[in-house]
């Protein structure tokens, strides 16, 4: 009878530790879905709402001048002094590299669009919903939308009102991805973690009866970890005992460790280059800007482009332009170790913050360009060589759209007077 009681403690134990870790596991599991989802989310309308700035940048750096309706029987909208109305060459082009669909409206009308219906035209002619009118165009609102649906198709979209130079409302600039190529790619990516988390979990299990004191210990650090981690505090530590643990626990800790810095990565860096990415640099701003206020430090803001780029593309095609990209931002990367961050704020344009005064910053970001104007290139047998253009201009503000604002100007002057320069 004694040994049945014994046996049957034995089990309340063991179902005690399982049952537990079982549970928090899951919770685990549930909540860094949830957690993940939502900063995926906040990714893609971080990527839409960029994009439509580019979009809009674009426009008026290729067609300045005011969105302007011509004709007497045969509308054509005009951009300034050129006819847009069946111009598709940059929506296309940007729609080829990003997969992203862009749909100019003049007021509630599709005038220019990659979209489709199902027998392959383009749904131009086509009237915006009435909630995108309401709010975006009578409204003025940039709203992101995650159930915005055309023709049929479900979309993660962006819209942002289209202003010509006097602040007058003339349409709308919508950008969007596909709702299911969104899923599809975070089940892929959360899927498999949640799947390798559960077997880890359920090995743990079945080792924790055996190792009870030591092993429950690690394991409430590593349940801490990941409670920090599905959180958001992507600099949650993990100490070094635990992850040189040569067991199946250690393991846990160095997945949980790998499933941190992908997640990190996911949210914070540029997948082609490496840098930080727009979201990532934004947040880096801003705290340099609070550490420059809190200790009266100095600090500068450089856009660069690299010149003619689109020429690198239909050249050489859009490996050989990534391979630039890639060769660029390690310059970059080089240059401004130690001496503050850079990230890619969007295609060839990249944001370059130093914690220096302006003769300084200038003086670093000359350097990066005679080091950019020496690097060869290969591609297939070919050599190709690149210039960029760089705009700076001091911190003296804590506005960092003034600031961005204020360097993109001097920049885009750099372009216009010879491009390969430093403007301050």
């Amino acid at each position: 009878m004694a040994r049945k009681t014994r046996g049957k403690i034995g089990y309340i134990l063991q179902a005690i530790n399982i049952i537990p870790l079982l549970v928090f596991g899951f919770l685990i599991m549930l909540m860094g879905g949830h957690w993940f989802t939502d900063a995926m989310y906040a990714q893609v309308e971080g990527e839409l709402r960029g994009m439509a700035g580019s979009v809009n940048t674009m426009m008026d750096a290729l067609y300045p001048g005011d969105y302007i309706l011509k004709g007497e029987t045969a509308y054509r909208l005009y951009k300034g002094d050129q006819d847009i109305t069946q111009n598709y060459e940059l929506i296309d082009r940007l729609k080829s590299e990003t997969g992203l669909d862009i749909t100019l409206f003049y007021q509630d009308t599709r005038i220019l669009t990659t979209i489709s219906d199902g027998s392959g035209r383009r749904i131009v002619g086509t009237g915006a919903p009435d909630e995108i009118i309401q709010n975006v165009l009578t409204g003025g609102e940039s709203r992101f939308y995650d159930n915005a649906e055309i023709y049929g198709t479900s979309y993660f979209s962006y819209y942002t009102p289209l202003r010509n130079s006097d602040g007058s409302i003339t349409g709308i600039l919508f950008v969007g991805r596909p709702s299911a190529k969104v899923e599809a790619a975070i089940q892929r990516s959360v899927f498999p973690l949640i799947a390798t988390d559960l077997i880890l979990i359920v090995i743990v299990a079945a080792i924790t009866f055996i190792y009870n004191k030591g092993f429950a210990a690690c394991l409430l650090q590593i349940h801490g970890f990941l409670r920090e981690v599905s959180s958001g505090n992507m600099n949650a530590k993990l100490s070094s005992q635990t992850l040189r643990r040569n067991d199946e626990l250690g393991e846990i800790a160095q997945s949980a460790l790998h499933m941190q810095h992908s997640l990190r990565s996911l949210v914070d860096q540029d997948t082609l280059t490496s840098l930080a990415n727009r979201r990532s640099g934004s947040v880096r701003l801003r705290k340099v800007i609070e550490d420059s206020a809190a200790n009266s430090t100095p600090f500068c803001v450089a856009i660069g482009d690299i010149d003619f780029f689109k020429r690198v593309n239909d050249t050489y095609g859009h490996d050989c332009g990534d391979q630039v990209l890639r060769a660029v931002s390690e310059k970059i990367r080089q240059h401004v170790r130690g001496r503050g961050f850079a990230a890619r704020w969007g295609g060839e344009e990249f944001l370059l913050v130093f914690e220096a005064d302006l003769p300084t910053s200038v003086s670093y970001l000359t350097d990066l360009l005679q080091d950019i104007r020496s690097m060869q290139i290969s591609y297939d047998d070919q050599t190709v060589k690149v210039t960029m253009t760089f705009g700076v201009t001091f911190g003296d503000t804590d506005d960092i759209k003034e600031l961005i604002r204020s360097a993109d100007e001097k920049m885009y002057g750099g372009k216009s007077n010879g491009r390969n320069i430093v403007v301050c």
